[in-house]
């Protein structure tokens, strides 16, 4: 695992490990809203990036285009609140496949988008914020990698001058539910390519440990192919457990909706409710809005103490790094878990 230093175009420095949290339409309800003087549809996670998200989070964020596209949350003039501002490309949205976490798994009508949408989205982000972006991924559509990586250099071409690019790998083919590692291992030089190496958690393989044995796979071949300067990002998972996990295994970035839709606890996600009885702050007679407040300041600050743990891991190897968590049996898995995929 490592910790580095990635030098975007405006200037901005972004310190690896990085947890990002994320904001996406799906699996929230959609509300009527007045914008502008003006009845609206909007995503329920339009007031959290209005208000809260504008207290609470100074460092990174990440936002899907297509709800930017389609007004589901605040414009991008208005969300460059942070330090990066990391934005998807709209496959999750478009997709009929949930992320891990995913409680909600109702279907959700998906609206008109593609690549020119999402070149009009992208053309009108504001220069004076530090943007990275993904590279066009519709839910419906797969292609052989090197055509993923040729059409992704096209699309990067016109952005690359002021942002980041962050390049999500797909599976080739609509029948395969993970992407095939060593297929992908054959292309790894064209990789050079881009700034940033992307993955979701949940095509990276079918537990917990497979994934971060593919991790560490496509690390390993980075490293021995000229592109150690390429960190990985794992999309979808901001679980405090696997990030960890994944940490070890040699990715450095991840994003997830885990911190809106649970509570951390104790080094764990657990249900928002129940977070309320475990906390000293609150108890059995809080009001729903006011433990989801609570729950969301609490989930930020953690992130933070969890970032600069393994951080500090990264250059101690020690496991004391982890202490604040006050979980010993969680402290003994992860040292089993880094035992099994260290070099």
């Amino acid at each position: 695992m490592k910790s580095r230093t990635i030098k975007h175009p405006t200037g901005v420095e972004i310190e690896t490990p990085l947890l990002i949290p994320s904001f996406s339409s799906k699996g929230f309800a959609l509300l009527k809203k007045k914008i502008n003087n003006k009845p609206k549809e909007v995503s329920e996670i339009y007031d959290v990036l209005n208000v809260p998200a504008q207290e609470l989070l100074h460092e990174s964020l990440l936002v899907s285009a297509y709800d930017v596209y389609h007004g589901y949350i605040p414009p991008l003039s208005e969300i460059g609140i942070t330090n990066v501002v990391f934005i998807d490309s709209g496959g999750y949205e478009t997709s009929e496949s949930f992320d891990i976490s995913g409680v909600n798994k109702t279907r959700h009508e998906v609206l008109d988008w593609g690549e020119e949408e999402l070149i009009r989205t992208l053309s009108s982000c504001p220069e004076e914020t530090s943007f990275v972006i993904v590279n066009f991924d519709h839910g419906e559509i797969r292609l052989p990698f090197e055509d993923q990586i040729q059409n992704a250099d096209k699309f990067f071409s016109q952005f690359r001058n002021r942002m980041l690019t962050d390049f999500l790998i797909k599976p080739e083919k609509k029948q395969q539910p993970n992407v095939v590692i060593d297929d992908l291992l054959r292309s790894i030089h064209s990789l050079n390519k881009f700034d940033i190496i992307g993955l979701t958690e949940k095509e990276l393989g079918n537990s917990i440990y497979d994934r971060m044995i593919n991790v560490k796979k496509v690390r390993k071949s980075l490293d021995s192919n000229g592109l150690a300067d390429k960190p990985i990002h794992v999309f979808g998972s901001l679980d405090p457990v696997t990030s960890v996990l994944y940490f070890f295994a040699g990715a450095e970035i991840f994003d997830g909706l885990t911190w809106l839709k649970f509570s951390y606890h104790n080094g764990m996600a657990i249900y928002t409710h129940n977070f309320s009885v475990l906390s000293e702050a609150l108890g059995v007679q809080s009001k729903d809005k006011a433990i989801a407040l609570s729950s969301l300041i609490s989930n930020v600050n953690y992130l933070e103490k969890l970032k600069f743990a393994m951080r500090d891991f990264s250059k101690t190897r020690s496991f004391d790094s982890f202490n604040y968590l006050n979980n010993d049996k969680l402290i003994e898995v992860f040292e089993e878990c880094y035992n099994r995929v260290k070099d």
